[in-house]
């Protein structure tokens, strides 16, 4: 499915979630190599691979891939997806750009979830995350807890602890 959504904070002038599009596949694909042994599929991703992901990423119409830009120029991505009625979950979050940090990737993740909370009302939302992925104490900051732990961490949220903010969400 192709879709353009724009999510925007006012309290957060900066940021952007703006849905990823075909010529973000490039750096999709860098940005996860970079950071590969923080993902549960390590090997390096070639570009025929990332494109293959992507159209059937496209094809699923509850998966929502986020790029988060600062200024419109791209730093990172978030995504998340429906796995049931009751359930969202979370995966592909990366800071991509070391070398931007007015956009706090902790700002773009309440942006998103309260966006995933205002179109999925009641649904628990869900993160897996490797044990030794330094990203853990970051979700725990931003309000995740440990539910269970097996060879990874899944981690969720209750709805009611989120820091909502306000948004504003354009859709086409």
């Amino acid at each position: 499915m192709d879709r353009k959504i724009i999510i925007t904070c006012g309290r957060y002038p900066d940021l952007k979630l703006v849905s990823a599009t075909d010529a973000d596949q490039e750096n999709l694909r860098i940005w996860k190599n970079n950071h590969r042994t923080s993902f549960f599929y390590q090997e390096t991703i070639q570009p025929e691979q990332q494109h293959k992901w992507f159209q059937g990423y496209l094809d699923r119409a509850e998966d929502y891939m986020f790029m988060v830009a600062e200024d419109d120029y791209p730093i990172g991505c978030m995504a998340f997806r429906t796995e049931d009625e009751d359930v969202i979950d979370l995966y592909n979050i990366i800071r991509g750009e070391e070398g931007r940090r007015e956009v706090s990737m902790k700002d773009a993740m309440h942006v998103m979830l309260s966006y995933i909370i205002e179109k999925f009302p009641g649904r628990k939302i869900k993160c897996d995350v490797l044990k030794d992925n330094p990203a853990v104490r970051w979700y725990q900051k931003c309000g995740f807890a440990i539910l269970e732990e097996k060879e990874y961490y899944i981690m969720g949220i209750g709805n009611d602890d989120i820091p909502m903010v306000q948004i504003d969400v354009e859709e086409e």
